[in-house]
């Protein structure tokens, strides 16, 4: 069955997304990763692949043309007794054609079919070893035999993705051909430790299941000189010069030879890969050359993804909801963000402190051990004076110097959401060092965060922005050391609140903690309360942002007054009143209104967007979803279902695909708001912390299943009527299903009762149980 089609597309009854107008009105692409190597395809055929951090070491080149996208890794097919040359993708031929392409999690499947051939080619990249799997099947639809030659082609980059210097890059470049291989080198390496003296330190190869019948590691020799992607010469040719060596424009090209009988079918296997030495890139290449070892392969990563993605899963009859929990939302943040954490809009490559960290709590759900691996990797990237790196680079551990006021907050955050998900208070007591190589306890590393935020306040006890808080666009507001966030106030005492809950303390720790909370809730509501809303933040000379003064409204301070209950109810009323009045809008709510319209250094290069755009004045999803957080606990189903609605990336692309233009099946990092000439316009897809959010949010808040330190909350806040559904997770030791069952299609919120094990439970508060349970909601 085929939900939410557009002229573009549809879903698949088991969540794939199915392309099948592959014109789509932006590149819309999937991401394929085993954590160090990983590969982005879009839906033309174009792309790029990299070797664990795309920025510092991206395999093969690739300019971001959002208009052309025409780089990638191409499959040429020629017709030998015709003469007419093929692509196996809609790029970069663009031919006629019946083009197609299926994105699930860890595959991509290009279907293409020409009047006398087809070819399906499947992507993936194995989940034991780093190399990239092309699987070419192709089926002659003719009653003739039918003879093809088939080109393999992309360009080297093997560096950076700013070595855009082709004149000096190709100087360092060695090919050669071996065992069926091309082995490619580098000699210079711009991000290595030694400052412009160091090697590429992995070797790349390419080769296939079958035999080949030539080969090609220079561009102008591929091409032709002013040739073009159409009409390689060599393609023309049927076959190649076999050129390898030094002083190339390095390309790589395999040419493999396959004989069609009529109607029938052949296969043929392509990979690249990175390793070490050239020993071990030729002893792995024979192992792929093996058609039985690649299938092997390609079957392992599917199930990899099958097998993490089932230990949630909802059946409703909301497909929308279904399609985004059971698949997407978890593999764009676990795949997308925590293993690639690179994409087609942003490459990337780089850990950030607080993104992925919150990207790691999607784990929670699937596989704790995920978000553990994750919390201690970022203590061990902590100063010892509560301080941390607010990014950093995997090769050299390179970072910024400046100081967010919010990174290190994040490692608290996450541990209390680890801890009350699992259970597990042992994790404190984890020992990991420092930068400095001090050892100590995650316990002590959450507390210096603590520390570090409570002795940088303001006069008036306003925590310090720095360099930026959450929104690094506010990056001009604190560079005195002077500005203000409220925000952080609020996110500050949330902390110090849960950790007073969660955490294993002393009576000492208690009453620093207890003071430090009612020091914090006391200078805020004398300071950041303007009458109507909540106050932003201010500047270094004190000029208030957000507030009556600029007549803006931010959503974060307003969200997360609800969140933290820091104030008293009447102001959280008033400032989500001021919210539904002023920044929800059909495509999501607003970051902030209005947007800035002149360039302001001393706010931040968020003054710099395009007024209605990104943070500036449009819907910036990731602090979007937040809004549903508030709506939960305020009980406002209404804005619940608002919120999810405009949210929704499948709902939004169903509504309009066009205005829309974004991926249907993943979340963007931001739409366009009401100021900008493409309202509505989502963009920035992928690389956002968005969709672990949205993961977890629509799990608690909406479905209404809400682990707690006692037990499992089932407090759903949607207007959803569903006669009938089933959810199964596991947590703690526990494996539950649960079922809806409402005959007279009340809106979920309105259960009777739960029965658990068959037996009436007091309250919404299902217990832990290891073993089976049975969880039954009445209606």
């Amino acid at each position: 069955m085929k939900h939410f089609e557009t002229k573009y597309g549809y879903f698949t009854e088991n969540g794939d997304f199915v392309v099948t107008n592959v014109r789509t009105p932006a590149p819309w692409i999937n991401v394929l990763t085993n954590g160090r190597y990983g590969a982005v395809y879009s839906q033309a055929g174009s792309g790029y692949s990299f070797y664990i951090d795309a920025s510092q070491s991206m395999l093969t080149r690739w300019v971001q043309d959002l208009v052309h996208d025409n780089y990638g890794k191409y499959f040429y097919i020629l017709g030998e007794e015709t003469g007419e040359i093929f692509s196996s993708t809609f790029q970069p031929l663009k031919k006629n054609g019946d083009y197609s392409v299926v994105y699930s999690p860890g595959t991509v499947v290009f279907h293409t079919s020409f009047e006398k051939f087809s070819v399906k080619t499947t992507a993936v990249v194995s989940i034991d070893h780093d190399v990239e799997i092309l699987k070419l099947e192709l089926e002659n639809k003719t009653n003739k035999p039918l003879n093809l030659s088939i080109f393999s082609y992309f360009e080297l980059n093997m560096g950076t993705v700013s070595d855009v210097h082709r004149e000096f890059h190709k100087l360092f470049f060695e090919t050669q051909f071996s065992k069926n291989t091309l082995i490619s080198k580098k000699y210079m390496w711009t991000a290595g430790p030694k400052s412009w003296n160091d090697s590429y330190p992995f070797i790349l190869f390419h080769s296939t299941s079958r035999k080949v019948a030539s080969y090609e590691t220079d561009k102008e020799k591929f091409f032709g000189m002013y040739g073009d992607l159409k009409n390689p010469v060599a393609v023309q040719k049927g076959q190649c010069k076999n050129t390898a060596g030094r002083n190339i424009d390095g390309i790589n090209a395999i040419q493999v030879r396959v004989s069609l009988a009529p109607l029938s079918k052949e296969t043929v296997y392509f990979f690249l890969g990175a390793t070490k030495d050239e020993k071990e890139a030729l002893d792995l290449s024979a192992h792929f050359q093996d058609e039985s070892f690649c299938e092997s392969q390609i079957e392992k990563v599917q199930s990899y993804w099958q097998n993490l993605l089932k230990k949630f899963r909802v059946n409703i009859p909301d497909k929308d909801v279904e399609f985004l929990l059971n698949t997407w939302l978890p593999y764009q943040a676990i795949a997308g963000r925590l293993m690639a954490r690179t994409a087609y809009y942003q490459i990337g490559g780089a850990f950030g402190y607080r993104d992925q960290l919150q990207d790691s709590l999607a784990g929670l759900w699937l596989d704790p051990s995920i978000t553990q691996k994750q919390i201690l990797l970022h203590a061990a990237h902590q100063r010892q004076d509560g301080t941390v790196q607010h990014w950093w680079l995997p090769f050299s551990n390179g970072s910024p110097s400046e100081r967010w006021s919010d990174d290190l907050l994040w490692l608290v955050f996450v541990v209390c959401e680890y801890i009350e998900h699992t259970g597990d208070t042992q994790i404190l007591y984890e020992t990991v060092p420092f930068l400095e190589g001090e050892q100590a306890t995650i316990k002590e590393h959450c507390f210096r965060s603590i520390r570090s935020v409570l002795e940088n306040v303001s006069e008036r006890g306003i925590p310090l922005i720095f360099g930026g808080d959450w929104n690094d666009g506010l990056n001009g507001l604190g560079q005195e050391g002077k500005g203000e966030s409220f925000w952080l106030s609020e996110f500050l005492y949330f902390i110090l609140k849960r950790v007073l809950t969660l955490f294993e303390l002393d009576e000492d720790e208690r009453k620093w903690l207890e003071e430090s909370m009612e020091k914090i809730r006391e200078s805020f509501n004398k300071h950041a309360w303007n009458g109507e809303w909540f106050n932003r933040a201010t500047s270094d000379d004190g000029k208030i942002i957000g507030g009556k003064e600029d007549n803006r409204i931010f959503l974060n301070p307003q969200n997360w007054a609800v969140i933290s209950k820091i104030t008293d109810d009447e102001k959280i009323q008033k400032a989500m009143e001021k919210v539904k009045e002023r920044l929800i809008t059909d495509y999501g709510p607003l970051l902030l209104y209005p947007p800035f319209t002149e360039v302001d250094e001393k706010i931040g290069y968020i003054t710099r967007y395009a007024p209605g755009t990104r943070e500036n004045g449009g819907v910036y999803t990731h602090a979007a979803t937040w809004t549903l957080w508030s709506a939960w606990l305020l009980r406002d189903c209404e804005l619940a279902e608002r919120v999810y609605q405009t949210l929704s990336p499948i709902l939004r692309y169903y509504k309009d695909p066009v205005v829309y233009k974004a991926e249907p099946y993943v979340t963007p990092g931001n739409s366009d708001g009401p100021l900008s000439s493409k309202s509505g316009k989502a963009g920035w897809t992928w690389y956002t912390g968005s969709a672990s959010w949205l993961y977890r949010l629509l799990i608690q808040c909406y479905l209404g299943i809400k682990p707690t330190k006692d037990g499992i909350l089932f407090s759903p806040c949607t207007k959803k009527r569903w006669k009938e559904g089933t959810i199964t997770f596991t947590i703690r030791r526990g494996q539950y299903t649960l079922e809806i069952i409402n005959p007279e299609s009340k809106e979920l919120h309105e259960f009777k009762e739960i029965l658990f094990n068959g037996k009436k439970l007091e309250g919404n508060l299902i217990p832990y149980c290891e073993g089976n349970n049975r969880v039954q909601i009445i209606y």
